[in-house]
């Protein structure tokens, strides 16, 4: 099935490319998330009218999201506290959704759990600084540590 992009896609092209994928790709994924549009005669001509839209969109979302990185790359580090055991090990993880939270308090920007990159994919288990990426747009990738120290009992 012939498709035209509308985002810029890894591995398949750029904005209004014209390309051929798998039917079943474009009904279910493309154009279900607004990747891309079926190329038909009417399409095309929409598409050529709605260029320069779409171009000064990409470009202030580009703009957009290397604020953020920059944002969050300034911000360092994010210190989250929870209950531990004597060796270190916590009662519970820290999830991706943890993460996000802590860097939303922290910046003030809105960073979703599907955005967080842990390391080795998994939550963490212990006590510990962790360098964590966050997706932010396409190419851009913000770096953050995330430092997760025990949670004094007396401190409730």
């Amino acid at each position: 099935m012939k498709v035209i992009l509308l985002n810029n896609i890894d591995k398949l092209g750029s904005i209004g490319s014209e390309i051929t994928v798998r039917a079943g790709y474009a009904r279910n994924f493309l154009i279900p998330k607004s990747q891309a549009m079926q190329a038909t005669k009417k399409n095309l001509e929409i598409y050529k009218a709605k260029q320069l839209e779409l171009q000064t969109k990409a470009v202030e979302a580009q703009n957009k999201a290397e604020f953020y990185a920059e944002t969050i790359n300034k911000l360092g580090s994010v210190i989250i506290r929870v209950k531990s055991g004597v060796e270190g090990k916590l009662f519970g993880s820290i999830g991706a959704r943890d993460i996000a939270t802590a860097i939303t308090k922290a910046s003030g920007l809105n960073i979703y759990k599907s955005q967080i990159r842990l390391p080795n994919h998994d939550v963490l288990r212990t006590i510990g600084t962790y360098n964590v990426y966050i997706h932010i747009y396409n190419e851009i990738f913000a770096k953050i540590n995330v430092v997760v120290l025990s949670q004094d009992s007396n401190s409730k």
